[in-house]
């Protein structure tokens, strides 16, 4: 029996959007099936209770080009997709705020930014205990600052966003001039967020997807969706942009490595500066990433408006309304059938991409099945009923 249709979600909602979150979720998943990344007390250690394929991941063998592409730490393929996910997030806000800006508007919407925060804040960090490393609760810290700055204007969204990257940078930087002097800084890569302090450090500078320099993708999300009416306009423009910056990024990095290759500890901090690598946190990484996600929203903007009829996009529409709740389910698989059935062993990628697609090839029969016959997502009814 259907839900009343009341209950169905009636938010105007942009396909391209959820396009581009439900090709963002099959990259998170098969990352980290094939593998995450934990820092801690300054050094990558290896969490075996929740991923597959660790060892595999840092072996030491001559890889072939599809493992260095989806290698979970240094891979080209590890950091775009929750990147554009957090990029949607933040056009997601600018779209939810709409053109209506009365006192009393703001204020609610301030408010709802400020719920969902709380509640997808409250989530992750649940989920963490299972799940470590999850985006949930950045993205809960994300909505939340969003409930601050969601009506700044451009200028002060640019240098908050250019300030999160220097802050990011500098930091790191820092830590790195530190290691030849013997400190290791281990205190700023908390093992557990145990205490309001190693909490506060993971959300903002350390562990996977911290506010420093994340809050630079979602800025530039929230500044996208505020033009996305003029985007057909500007979309040739912002692609032949986004195309240069991704390619000045890697050649500076690349002339950057080229002339500091001694072992002097100046050549080593100016490598390190220059880096493209996620955890790195350089200005560069941060450039390169936003270049990298822009470039393939934009195309893929301009082909959901040419194919918007197409059974394939209605599919992929439809399923990236669910994502919460994909998200979610691809946890407990994983654990069910790795860790409480055994059902699964690691081998390597190979094993990691045909349980990932698996998953993903079910999710997407699920969610289109569920939103046919019930509407929105449980995980996202949810959200939605306490959120706003």
């Amino acid at each position: 029996m259907s839900l009343d249709s009341s209950n169905r979600e009636n938010d105007v909602r942009i396909v391209s959007l959820d396009v581009m979150r439900t090709i963002a979720l099959f990259g998170i998943i098969v990352l980290n099936y094939h593998g995450y990344l934990n820092f801690l007390f300054g050094i990558i250690v290896l969490n075996y209770h929740g991923y597959l394929n660790f060892s595999g991941a840092l072996s030491t063998t001559e890889p072939s080009i599809y493992e260095r592409w989806w290698h979970p730490f240094n891979g080209v393929l590890a950091n775009p997709f929750p990147v554009g996910f957090v990029m949607v997030a933040g056009m997601g806000v600018s779209l939810m705020i709409g053109a209506i800006n009365t006192k009393q508007v703001i204020t609610e919407t301030r408010w709802r930014l400020a719920r969902r925060g709380l509640f997808l804040f409250t989530l992750g960090y649940c989920i963490n205990w299972i799940w470590p490393g999850t985006i949930l609760p950045y993205y809960g810290a994300f909505f939340l600052t969003a409930s601050v700055i969601a009506y700044w204007s451009k200028q002060k969204l640019i240098l908050l966003g250019i300030l999160s990257m220097i802050i990011a940078a500098g930091v790191e930087s820092w830590r790195f001039a530190q290691t030849f002097n013997g400190n290791f800084t281990t205190w700023l890569s908390p093992a557990e967020a145990d205490s309001p302090r190693n909490l506060l450090i993971r959300i903002f500078i350390d562990y996977t997807h911290p506010l420093f320099p994340w809050l630079a993708f979602f800025i530039t999300g929230i500044l996208l969706g505020r033009n996305y009416a003029t985007l057909k306009i500007i979309r040739l423009r912002l692609l032949i942009i986004s195309v240069f910056v991704v390619c000045f990024s890697y050649l500076a990095n690349a002339v950057i490595r080229s002339i500091a290759d001694s072992s002097s500890q100046t050549d080593q901090s100016w490598r390190e500066l220059a880096s493209t690598r996620p955890f790195d946190r350089g200005i560069l990484y941060v450039a390169s990433a936003i270049g990298v996600v822009v470039t393939v929203f934009v195309v893929l903007d301009f082909l959901c408006e040419r194919y918007k009829d197409s059974q394939i996009i209605e599919t992929a529409r439809i399923t990236g309304q669910m994502t919460l709740t994909i998200y979610l389910a691809h946890i407990f698989i994983y654990n069910a059938v790795v860790n409480w059935w055994q059902l699964v062993t690691p081998t390597g990628l190979d094993t990691a991409m045909i349980m990932s697609i698996a998953v993903y090839a079910s999710a997407i029969v699920w969610a289109n099945w569920w939103h046919n016959r019930f509407g929105q997502g449980p995980a996202e009814r949810v959200y939605r009923r306490f959120g706003g």
